[in-house]
Order: C-alpha cells, then sequence, then structure tokens
C-alpha cells in the first residue's frame, strides 16, 4: 500500500512538471501541439524498445487476450494528450492541471450508468464541491474561456477510459510481478504511442530541427516518469486510490505556477495576485476533498 501511494504522488508530480515542459514547447514553437506529441512520444517509444525486450516473460499472454485492453489504454491516452495540449495553448498550466481531478467525477458517473454501481448522496455532494472547485479556477485571474473549458472537460474523458483500460491491461501481466508487469504494460502502451508519433511525423511535411528535438525532451522524459510511476500505483492500489492521489497535481501546478512566476518565468506562467492564488489554493483543496469525500462516503 505504501509503495503505491508513493508511486501516486510521484505520478501527480511529475505530470504537474510536464505540463509546464509542454508550455515551454508552446512558447518557442508557435503552439505547434502536434509536433510536440508526436517528437515526444517516439522518444518515450524508442526508450520502451529496450525496456519491452528486456521485461518480456518467456510465457507471454495470447495477444487476442490483451489486444483490445492494449488499443484502449493507448488510444483514448492519445486523444486525451491532443485536448490537453489544446487547452494549454489557450491558458495556463496552473488552471488545467486542477481541473483534471473531474477524471473522477466522470469515473462516478461512468460507474452508475454504465457499470450499475450506486451512487449514495455524500458522493454526489462531493460532485459539488468538484463543481465549485471548477467554478473557482474558471474565473481566478484572466477568465477561462468555454473552448478551453470544453477541452479539459474532453481531456477527463478520454483520459478516464484509457484509465480503466490500464487496469484490465497491468492485470494481464500481473504474473510477472505487480512493478515487472506494471512497467511492461507501460512499455508495450509507449511503443505504439511512438509509433504513432512516426506516422504523424512521416505525413508532416515540416522540417523538425535539432531545436525542436531538444524542446520536446523536457516533457517526454518527465511524462514517462509520471506515467511509469502511475501503471505501478494503479497496479498496486488500483484505479480508484490512484486517481485520488493524482489529484494532488492541481497543488502542485499551482505552487509551481507561483514559483515559477515570481522567479522571473512570466513567458511560463503570468504572474498573478495574491488573491487570486489564495482562490486557487482553495480550489485545489475543494477538488482534491471532493475527491476524498467521493470515495469515502
Amino acid at each position: 500500500m505504501a509503495a503505491g501511494v508513493l508511486f501516486g504522488f510521484l505520478a501527480a508530480f511529475f505530470q504537474s512538471i510536464s505540463y509546464f515542459c509542454t508550455i515551454l514547447f508552446i512558447r518557442h514553437h508557435k503552439n505547434d501541439i502536434g509536433i510536440l506529441l508526436a517528437l515526444s512520444h517516439l522518444i518515450i517509444g524508442i526508450i520502451s524498445v529496450p525496456l519491452v525486450w528486456y521485461l518480456m516473460p518467456e510465457d507471454m499472454p495470447a495477444w487476442a487476450s490483451y489486444q483490445w485492453s492494449l488499443f484502449g489504454t493507448t488510444g483514448f491516452y492519445l486523444l486525451g494528450q491532443v485536448f490537453l495540449f489544446m487547452a494549454l495553448t489557450r491558458t495556463e498550466a496552473s488552471r488545467v492541471s486542477p481541473l483534471l481531478g473531474l477524471k473522477i467525477i466522470m469515473l462516478a458517473v461512468i460507474s452508475a450508468v454504465i457499470l450499475h454501481q450506486p451512487v449514495v448522496p455524500t458522493k454526489w455532494v462531493a460532485v459539488g464541491f468538484a463543481t465549485l472547485a471548477a467554478l473557482l479556477l474558471s474565473n481566478s485571474g484572466v477568465r477561462m474561456g468555454l473552448s478551453s473549458i470544453v477541452l479539459v472537460l474532453c481531456a477527463c474523458l478520454t483520459f478516464s477510459i484509457s484509465d480503466l483500460n490500464i487496469k484490465v491491461l497491468v492485470d494481464h501481466f500481473r504474473h510477472m510481478g505487480v512493478i515487472r508487469g506494471a512497467l511492461f504494460a507501460t512499455g508495450l502502451t509507449y511503443l505504439l504511442c511512438g509509433s504513432a508519433g512516426l506516422v504523424f511525423l512521416a505525413f508532416r511535411h515540416k522540417r523538425v530541427d535539432r531545436q525542436t528535438w531538444v524542446y520536446s525532451l523536457p516533457f517526454a522524459l518527465s511524462w514517462l516518469i509520471a506515467i511509469f510511476c502511475l501503471f505501478c500505483c494503479f497496479a498496486l492500489i488500483g484505479v480508484v486510490f490512484g486517481n485520488i492521489l493524482q489529484s494532488t497535481r492541481g497543488l502542485v501546478s499551482i505552487g509551481l505556477g507561483y514559483l515559477i512566476a515570481y522567479l522571473g518565468f512570466e513567458r511560463l506562467e503570468p504572474k498573478i495576485t495574491r488573491g487570486v492564488f489564495i482562490r486557487r489554493v482553495i480550489a485545489g483543496i475543494l477538488m482534491t476533498g471532493a475527491v476524498a469525500l467521493f470515495f469515502v462516503g
């Protein structure tokens, strides 16, 4: 349990770092999110080749048994990344990151409507908390546009579906040991992601220079660490508890955004007033509290 919690917090921290790395790339490459998505996942895919080769078990499950969970994990994840990157071109990372906590609410709806699991009144109170947090965030600083909110919600939905598939995929390799199986599943997923990135670059008639690769690297490495930790977290404590821990990335991003802005890097994160910062912290706490209340109730 302790290891799973640690992996969850590490995933939240490195995901927050990756969002700021995204802004760094966007500021230097005119919002070309397609190139960042392709290059970063191609980098991660290359790293995944020796990982999969080294970890591949002798008693590999039949392809038909895990192919759909692998495609579901990869496909919905890539779609979520597209929505997320588009949102990050329109607003600050410290505002986008806390709103990703709405994944929990979507998982609740999926559980109630599709999986037919009852949702008690206490859990709907948590929905109210999350909604209030979202309203606070949308009014903390320059008004968050409707398009940004819609993009974040689309990212939440697709990431939620991917998360559910991650758990199914990891379970296919649990016989390897929890951590080893989770890392192997991560490698398989990012081999596919890297292949998708390669296909994108093949049809993108635009020269990618050395500087573009260099600016893609910080996101690729921080995201790879985050996802390794996330797969291990889900394998050890499950998707639900793992997402509770992930929601702390909102507070991490708020703190990092405040620090980055006041260190003078306002191109990455605009400087804000103390009042706006306090509202964002309250919103982050409400979001985290909503997650905890939803699953305690």
